[in-house]
């Protein structure tokens, strides 16, 4: 099984890197334009992008969102990710640590992060299916403290395990084991989506059972439908095929922040693809923003600086935006629809 688990890690990586398995559709943030503002009022070096998360405070609010762990590959990529979050200070999520809990060898691979990392927001990540089966809270809340993690993250993915070869298909139940796990474990716990977003009805739900902080992961961005898709063998073609129906399916980014109404913390993250898109995200209503597609090839290949000027680039460009709509803090930024319009 580990194995198993190990090799799908390896896949994940290596397809993630292939447009082809994105989704055509966007998360809708090409529709919003900003107003210029030839009038900030506001000096440019006043602009503070800095914003407070988890109870510490951040450069500017961008999480690198969680990609992989448990494999050789996987080391040196969060390795090289944890020294670009250290160095620009944004927040870091970690992938599934699935594979530390069932193969102590893998361990080094997540607690790399913090080593490279030891002031940055880190934050482990398990699949629903592993918190409703085998894994003991205790045993998660104890590789937690190792790895010096600020929260966990929970992830939803129904459809991913459905097209995914011996996946977990038993959601029945998953939300009241996350209220047991938001009210009992040590850590903040933030609910995700891989891609195709959580519906303003499941955030709703969620609200409801006191989870505080969602990561909303919606369509536009990698596709993990797809990606289980190219994953199954000739001998599954039924279901191979099947995949290619749910190339578009899920959410939109962008739509889900327009018709959002909650007082819950929101990360928006699926399909952020230029950096204008999170300052986009943010005056939508987001607190914060992930990416992952675009760091994936320069951290996979090594290359720190790259993926560090390409943060530092997202930084600049949030600053830039907001002194051409003239916000000088983040809190004037978020969910100020104000500064934006809709393209029809």
């Amino acid at each position: 099984m580990t194995r198993d688990i190990e090799q799908r890690k390896r896949d994940h990586l290596n397809l993630a890197q292939e447009k082809a398995l994105n989704f055509s559709i966007s998360a809708g943030f090409d529709r919003w334009r900003f107003i210029h503002n030839a009038l900030p009022e506001i000096n440019l070096h006043e602009i503070d992008t800095h914003t407070t998360f988890l109870g510490k405070e951040l450069q500017f609010p961008l999480l690198i969102s969680s990609m992989s762990g448990g494999v050789e590959e996987s080391f040196n990529l969060n390795a090289n990710l944890a020294t670009a979050a250290e160095s620009v200070g944004c927040a870091l999520g970690l992938g599934s640590i699935r594979a530390a809990l069932e193969n102590e060898k893998v361990r080094n691979s997540f607690l790399v992060a913090r080593k490279n990392a030891p002031t940055a927001i880190i934050m482990a990540n398990l699949g629903i299916a592993q918190i409703m089966g085998s894994q003991s809270m205790d045993k998660v809340s104890s590789f937690c403290s190792d790895l010096e993690a600020n929260a966990l993250i929970i992830h939803l993915n129904p459809l991913q395990e459905a097209f995914q070869s011996g996946g977990d298909t038993h959601f029945k139940g998953a939300l009241n084991a996350i209220k047991t796990w938001v009210h009992e474990f040590p850590l903040p716990i933030i609910i995700k989506e891989v891609g195709q977003g959580l519906s303003l009805d499941v955030v709703a739900r969620l609200e409801g059972i006191g989870v505080e902080i969602i990561d909303i992961a919606g369509a536009g961005g990698s596709n993990w439908i797809s990606i289980e898709g190219e994953r199954l063998a000739a001998d599954q073609r039924v279901l191979k095929q099947s995949a290619h129906e749910f190339a578009n399916w899920g959410e939109p980014t962008a739509e889900i922040l327009e018709n959002l109404e909650t007082d819950q913390f929101v990360i928006a993250s699926g399909g952020l693809k230029q950096p204008l898109d999170l300052a986009k995200a943010l005056a939508l209503g987001a607190n914060m923003g992930g990416i992952a597609g675009p760091l994936l090839r320069h951290a996979m290949t090594g290359d720190v600086s790259g993926t560090i000027d390409q943060l530092l680039v997202w930084k600049k460009t949030l600053e830039m935006a907001m002194f051409g709509v003239g916000a000088c803090t983040i809190n004037e930024l978020i969910g100020n629809r104000l500064l934006l319009r809709k393209i029809d």
